[in-house]
C-alpha cells in the first residue's frame, strides 16, 4: 500500500454564506465542504482536514492553512487545480505542498494575523449608494467620527502577554472559565485611507471572538473619549461586560498563519 503523505493547503474564502470553518452537523461550513471534496477525490471516507484555527460564521480568510494525509497518486502541483475545479467559487485553494508527516496546521502555528476592515463615513441620509451595497459584504460600516490616535494609543497597552478574559467571549463548547486565557499580542496597527480603516492584529492565538471584541473596544474608547490607559483596568478586572461590543463578522479576515 502507498505510504500516506501530509499535504498543506493555503486557502482563501468568502465566509458570508458559511457557518464558520469548523464542520457542524446540518450546517454548511468551510471545513465540511473541502473535507467532503477531498474524500470524494481520494475515496478515503475517513479523511480529516485540520485547520489552523476556527473562523466564525461570516468571517473571511485570505491565508487559512490546513493539512490532510492521503495515499493518492495526484502530483502535489496538481492539487490546487483539482480542488478548485470542484470547490464552489467562494472557496479557493491558493497552493498545496507536501510537508513533514507530523506537521499540524493548528498545533505548529506560531502566530495568526487578522485584519478588520471598516468604512468610516458619516451618513447625511439613510440612503446608501450602490457601492455601499457591495462593500457591506466585506466591510463594517461605522458612522461615528473616530479619533485614530486615541485608538492607536489604547491599542499599545494591549501589546504583550495579558489575560484577555475581558476581551473574549466564553463559549462552553470551546473553552471554559478554567482555561488559561493568557495570550500574547505581537502587534496592533491601525491604518486609515479616506473612509477606509484597517486594523491588523497579530497574536500567538486568540480567544473566541477576541479580534472583534478588541476592535469594538477600541471604537468605544474613541467615541466615548476614554483615557487609553483605562484599558488596563478592563484587563485586570477580567469582566467582558465592561469592554466594547463584539462587532459583526463581515469585516474580519484571517490574513496569514506563521510557522517556524
Amino acid at each position: 500500500m502507498t505510504k500516506p503523505i501530509n499535504i498543506k493547503l493555503v486557502i482563501s474564502y468568502d465566509g458570508t454564506e458559511y457557518s464558520g470553518w469548523q464542520r457542524q452537523k446540518n450546517k454548511k461550513t468551510i471545513q465540511g465542504v473541502i473535507e467532503d471534496t477531498l474524500r470524494n477525490i481520494t475515496g478515503e471516507k475517513e479523511l480529516k482536514l485540520y485547520g489552523s484555527g476556527r473562523t466564525d460564521a461570516g468571517v473571511h480568510a485570505i491565508g487559512q492553512v490546513a493539512n490532510f494525509k492521503n495515499r493518492t497518486n495526484i502530483p502535489i502541483d496538481k492539487w490546487s487545480i483539482v480542488l478548485n475545479n470542484l470547490l464552489p467559487q467562494d472557496i479557493r485553494v491558493k497552493f498545496a505542498k507536501e510537508v513533514y508527516y507530523d506537521f499540524h496546521a493548528r498545533y505548529n502555528a506560531k502566530s495568526r494575523l487578522y485584519k478588520y476592515n471598516i468604512v468610516n463615513k458619516i451618513r447625511t441620509s439613510q440612503v446608501s449608494n450602490a457601492k455601499d451595497l457591495f462593500l457591506s459584504r466585506y466591510f463594517y460600516f461605522y458612522n461615528y467620527p473616530l479619533e485614530i490616535e486615541r485608538m492607536k494609543e489604547t491599542a499599545q497597552y494591549l501589546i504583550g502577554s495579558h489575560d484577555f478574559s475581558a476581551l473574549g467571549c466564553l463559549n462552553q463548547k470551546r473553552e471554559t472559565s478554567l482555561k488559561n486565557n493568557i495570550r500574547n499580542i505581537k502587534k496592533i496597527t491601525i491604518n486609515k485611507k479616506g473612509p477606509f480603516l484597517t486594523f491588523l492584529i497579530e497574536a500567538d492565538s486568540f480567544l473566541y471572538k477576541m479580534v472583534r471584541k478588541i476592535v469594538g473596544t477600541l471604537l468605544e474608547f474613541s467615541i466615548m473619549r476614554r483615557e487609553p490607559k483605562d484599558i488596563l483596568d478592563i484587563l485586570k478586572e477580567k469582566d467582558n461586560q465592561k469592554s466594547g461590543m463584539v462587532i459583526p463578522p463581515n469585516g474580519l479576515y484571517l490574513v496569514k498563519v506563521k510557522y517556524k
